[in-house]
């Protein structure tokens, strides 16, 4: 029964990061000149890797840098620091979707492909 509850919840945070990510990804593109997006994809990008590399890859490692990347993105909003918040939510969303799995594959790929489009754009 259990793994069952497990289950279930490990969906809905898919279809919820799934849905949340576009939306995201579109503010920030309203919000932010090309070149700010582009500082904005290498931080997300330098971020994961960091991550990665610092953590580990395995979802309990992947969960104490969700728990780390939390607290930055809580000091980017105290600081009213938009890019940075915008950067570190991007950072959350592929950490969660890595936990959860397949199902989350859109959101991961998602950032993926904004990191691509925007990191290396010298507008």
């Amino acid at each position: 029964m259990a793994f069952i509850l497990f289950d279930i919840f490990k969906k809905r945070q898919s279809r919820q990061l799934n849905r949340d990510l576009p939306i995201i990804i579109e503010q920030a593109e309203k919000m932010f000149a090309d070149s700010r997006l582009s500082k904005i994809a290498g931080t997300v990008s330098a971020e994961l890797h960091r991550a990665h590399k610092m953590f580990g890859t395995e979802p309990v490692n992947l969960r104490r840098a969700h728990y780390e990347y939390r607290k930055l993105h809580r000091e980017a909003r105290r600081n009213n620091n938009q890019a940075e918040l915008t950067a570190m939510t991007l950072v959350i969303i592929h950490l969660r979707a890595e936990i959860v799995g397949g199902d989350a594959l859109r959101a991961r790929t998602g950032i993926e492909k904004f990191i691509e489009r925007y990191k290396n754009d010298k507008r």
